[in-house]
């Protein structure tokens, strides 16, 4: 807990005027920036450590190899590429709840269309943020509420009654209405110097968090009067360098003005150090949830201890200096590195060779003999000891490497990730594999961005429910000219629901640095996978289509695993919804189904049975008329045999008598057969006529049962609207 707290016994009494609010909040701001300095002052060395502006750790100039600012630009790329899409969705996706479906579209819209109209500002905001999460350890964004409205004069129709005639008349009149011109919810960044907050062990513990304001005097003055501007001190604001000159300071003097936003008394308070009173103080103007108009902090390492980061530079520092140090030992003895070496200056001979020999030409050398006595040119030249250099160099050279080496281990950024290789006879299969697991820290940093861009746009989805206009929703979503038009005012009721049901999600695969190879084989693989399933789940659907929605969610739950496939989640709730709505559709009475189909065999039956005894009757017809043919032909045969002899007119009574014979027998079959036909359309007329009388009394059951389900829902409508 902070001194000051310490210092009064109730928070309430020490707010309740202005000018004890005044000392609270004095003591409360100093001690902050007490709890803070540290942080400061490291921040600010480390943004001039990435920048190369700090000062030098040594009495000697240091040879900077700057690895943090090659290590911190990589993972800037890598964490933010892209500009964040927003999926809003029901909380509870029930199949049922249209209304609410169509609600998430109409923020989704609106989300995404703020974020390509105002795709720089955010861009800025979002870089900004991500830079100061990786150099200092702390970035912060809030969100606002910005409105513009005009009064303006319309014709109103209202009925008073007549004093002369107690007839009731219309009268119109003119009346001012305030009207929303425009309403927008920015996101503006906030410097990380100009943040201070209430001690506490997280976000949540805390009780108050406070936004600088450098305001000019004339700004000042239009926000709180020329009275307490005479009381507060306006000064140059100065720049971070070390020794701030004229050119660093600002030209126009400002006040340092505090925004306090204070969670115990749901108040925001204005304060300056040199005011006798606080300035200003109003209740809670968004309504938040969380009160705070930012989310939480995007904080680097920070513990239970203290609500306070800790850069991801001071973890490495000391590996970084000791890089530096080789890295400059290195340079010297670079430097020290030249052919040179010491002659005997009596020896015009040798100067003569050094400085003036041309090649291929002969020195004289005077009094030879001499010369010879001191060594030769072994002996009157001394030079440099090159090689021993050349092996401290070669043995700084690789003891620099192994600090970059652990380096790599301790940031977990990776060789590879850089774009290089430190080992040249690493194959691809190797390579792969270290980009894979070196990318795994970074993981962790993705997910953390992207909730917190996700944090910020849950914000400003509540700025939108609580303060904008439902005509200004449905103008900036242009949901009215979508297939859900009809459901705009359930949707609408729906926003404005001080719950709001929805979930806004950012996801860190559409903020992050777009790496296509690895999206191809993230695509490929949850292709393969979407293959396997429908191959298993596909018959299964088929012969039960109520399991259908269940294996669908077993779907979704795999989707889930897969990055490339959150785009395609949209449509696969579609579906799931879709199939949910037919599993769960009224079907008819089971039992008129059942005596309907009944009903339907045995008419199959009557009528295979028909036809198999017509079948067999004509085919016993047919085979009598065969014999009858048959032995007729034989008796022609037989008595043309026996009397050949016999006189034309005998053959021709015989011919006739057969002929009269064989028409007899057809015409006896023809009529045995129109009987037999007949019979068996009558007996499938019967059949017909009972069938007829089965489906229609199990119809008249269903209707009856159907009208019994209208009539219950029916009442429970009333009995809810009542």
């Amino acid at each position: 807990m902070e001194a000051s707290s310490s210092s009064v016994k109730s928070k309430k009494e020490a707010l309740k005027t202005a000018r004890s609010r005044q000392q609270f909040w004095k003591k409360e701001i100093e001690g902050a920036n007490k709890r803070v300095k540290k942080f400061h002052r490291h921040g600010s060395d480390i943004v001039k450590r990435y920048t190369g502006t700090g000062k030098n750790d040594d009495n000697f100039k240091t040879s900077r190899l700057n690895l943090f600012y090659s290590n911190t630009k990589t993972l800037m790329s890598m964490l933010y590429g892209n500009l964040p899409k927003v999926d809003v969705s029901r909380r509870y996706a029930d199949s049922a709840d249209e209304a609410a479906r169509v609600a998430a579209e109409i923020f989704e819209r609106m989300l995404n269309l703020d974020v390509q109209e105002n795709g720089k500002e955010l861009d800025s905001v979002l870089r900004s943020c991500l830079q100061d999460r990786l150099l200092p350890g702390l970035a912060c964004a809030r969100v606002f509420y910005d409105v513009e409205k005009e009064i303006v004069e319309e014709v109103q129709v209202i009925q008073e009654q007549d004093p002369a005639t107690g007839e009731m008349i219309e009268i119109e009149q003119v009346i001012e209405v305030e009207k929303v011109i425009r309403e927008d919810a920015p996101v503006e960044y906030y410097y990380w110097k100009d943040m201070l907050w209430s001690w506490g062990r997280n976000f949540a513990s805390l009780t108050w968090v406070a936004f600088r304001n450098d305001m000019t005097e004339d700004a000042f003055i239009e926000r709180f009067g020329e009275k307490l501007a005479n009381q507060v001190e306006f000064r140059s604001m100065s720049t971070d360098n070390d020794k701030n000159s004229a050119e660093d300071k600002d030209i126009v003097k400002k006040a340092e003005v505090w925004e306090i936003w204070d969670r115990d008394t749901k108040k925001i308070e204005w304060f300056s150090k040199t005011a006798d009173r606080t300035l200003d103080s109003k209740d809670d103007t968004l309504g938040l949830k969380g009160f705070f108009p930012c989310p939480p902090f995007f904080i680097a390492n920070a513990t239970t201890t203290d609500y306070i980061p800790t850069p991801d530079f001071k973890l490495c520092e000391d590996v970084y200096n000791q890089i530096d140090l080789l890295e400059t030992r290195i340079n010297k003895i670079t430097e020290a590195v030249k052919v040179v070496g010491v002659y005997d200056k009596s020896s015009t001979g040798v100067k003569k060779m050094l400085k003036e020999a041309t090649e291929n030409e002969l020195i004289p050398v005077d009094n030879w003999a001499m010369f010879g006595e001191k060594g030769g040119l072994q002996g009157q030249i001394d030079w440099l000891p090159v090689v021993e250099i050349a092996d401290t160099l070669n043995k700084l050279v690789n003891q620099r490497d192994q600090q970059i080496g652990l380096l790599q281990q301790v940031s977990g950024m990776a060789d590879i990730m850089r774009g290089g290789l430190d080992n040249q006879y690493e194959g691809v299969g190797q390579t792969a594999q270290k980009a894979k697991f070196g990318s795994v820290r970074v993981q962790a940093l993705q997910d953390e961005f992207a909730q917190f861009a996700t944090d910020l746009m849950q914000l400003k989805a509540e700025v939108i429910e609580k303060h904008f206009d439902a005509a200004t929703i449905v103008k900036k979503s242009n949901i009215e000219h979508s297939m859900n038009a009809d459901l705009i005012p359930q949707a609408l009721e729906i926003i404005k629901n001080p719950d709001m049901p929805f979930r806004v999600v950012i996801r860190p695969e559409s903020v992050a640095m777009v790496d296509f190879a690895q999206l191809k084989n993230e695509r490929t693989e949850f292709m393969n996978a979407l293959a396997m399933f429908l191959q298993s789940a596909g018959p299964m659907m088929q012969e039960s289509p109520a399991t259908t929605p269940y294996l669908l969610k077993m779907l979704q739950w795999t989707m889930s695993g897969f990055k490339g496939a959150s785009e395609i989640e949209g449509v696969l709730d579609k579906a799931i919804e879709v199939a949910t709505e037919e599993a769960t559709k009224p079907k008819p009475d089971e039992k008129a189904a059942a005596e309907q189909a009944k009903a339907q065999a045995e008419l199959g039956k009557i009528q295979a049975k028909a036809q198999a005894d017509m079948a067999v009757r004509e085919a016993d017809k047919q085979a009598d008329l065969i014999t009858i043919q048959a032995q007729t032909q034989a008796d022609i045969a037989k008595i043309q045999a026996d009397s050949q002899a016999d006189n034309a007119e005998i053959q021709a009574k015989m011919m006739a008598s057969i002929q009269t014979e064989i028409a007899q027998s057809q015409a006896n079959t023809e009529q045995s057969m129109a009987s037999i036909q007949g019979e068996m359309l009558k007996d499938v007329e019967k059949m017909r006529m009972e069938i007829e009388k089965i489906a229609i009394a199990a119809q008249i059951d269903i209707e009856k049962e159907a009208t019994k389900a209208d009539i219950s829902v029916l009442a429970d409508r009333s009995k809810k609207d009542i």
